[in-house]
């Protein structure tokens, strides 16, 4: 057990160089998905393409601020363990806002 926090520790220290790195790649996709939110594109290609950002963005920060990033499966788990609880709610609700004015929209 000492052994592997040993050779886990060697990995520990982050430069300031890949902070900004991140903080560089934050900032690309938090434009991206400013930059989707008024793009005149279908609303559920939009929709996938936003949830694609946020899950990149989720990657990111876990990886290298939660110091995951040689933790594969926790790395893997921690990014799509929030869409499938999503999934699970939206289908537990969906039943319940059928039909309502949320659900239908008519337009002139």
């Amino acid at each position: 057990m000492a052994q592997e926090h040993d050779e886990h520790g060697e990995h520990a220290a982050i430069s300031y160089k890949t902070y900004f790195i991140t903080w560089v790649w934050l900032l690309v996709l938090s434009s991206l998905a400013l930059g989707l939110g008024y793009a005149p594109i279908n609303e559920k290609l939009k929709a996938f393409l936003l949830v694609g950002t946020t899950l990149a963005k989720i990657l990111v920060i876990a990886a290298i601020f939660m110091h995951l990033r040689y933790e594969k499966l926790n790395l893997i788990l921690i990014t799509f363990a929030p869409l499938v609880l999503a999934i699970i709610l939206i289908s537990f609700t969906f039943g319940d806002t059928l039909g309502t004015i949320t659900h239908v929209l008519h337009v002139r």
